[in-house]
């Protein structure tokens, strides 16, 4: 498996967070496709969706994202709606291991709502709706078969970034096909015991 791991999922799932964390633990490069795309083009994902809309939008998206694929050793944090196109996925099946990061819709909520005040607030189109919650729930249901055809996924509702960033580092030792990459994604008690078998031979 080519060494890259790409992190799918639902906005507030913790993609850019975990994926910055995962990627420190690898010593590999990090990389979120939103914010290639918006240097590229020189202005916001919002002002791409005003100015030219979605299907202009999700063209640069799947450009970015072949771009990224040509290198290795990156955790690529991808857009929540990536994975609704199949050559999307079949290039970051293709490249890689595709990891889905899962919450429930009341853990996104309050993380996007979180998120969108304060210094460096995220502006969510999502909680424009009259009921935000809802809105999560249509959108996010339309969309979860295809984040359930990755090859591994980390529910974060209840666990750290950073225990959700070394999970994502072990699925994809458990993934690979070679000996395992990074052993400090693993507890202790995990390593010891490799150690172990490895001496008794």
């Amino acid at each position: 498996m080519k060494p890259n791991i790409f992190l799918t999922g639902f906005s507030g799932t913790g993609k850019t967070t975990i994926g910055r964390e995962a990627a420190r633990i690898l010593g590999w490069q990090f990389v979120d496709l939103d914010e290639r795309i918006e240097a590229d083009a020189g202005t916001t994902i919002d002002a791409i969706f005003a100015e030219h809309g979605e299907p202009h939008f999700r063209a640069l998206e799947a450009q970015t994202l072949l771009a990224a694929c040509e290198a290795d050793r990156q955790v690529i944090s991808t857009g929540g709606g990536i994975a609704e196109s199949a050559d999307n996925r079949a290039a970051m099946m293709d490249n890689g291991a595709v990891v889905c990061l899962e919450a429930s819709p009341e853990t996104i909520y309050e993380r996007v709502l979180a998120q969108s005040v304060g210094d460096g607030a995220i502006v969510r189109p999502m909680l424009a709706a009259d009921d935000p919650l809802d809105r999560i729930r249509s959108l996010k249901s339309l969309r979860q078969l295809n984040y359930t055809l990755a090859h591994w996924t980390v529910h974060t509702d209840i666990i750290t970034p950073e225990q959700a960033a070394h999970e994502v580092v072990r699925a994809f030792d458990i993934l690979n096909d070679d000996e395992a990459i990074c052993w400090k994604a693993y507890p202790d008690w995990m390593r010891e015991r490799h150690d172990q078998l490895e001496s008794e031979g």
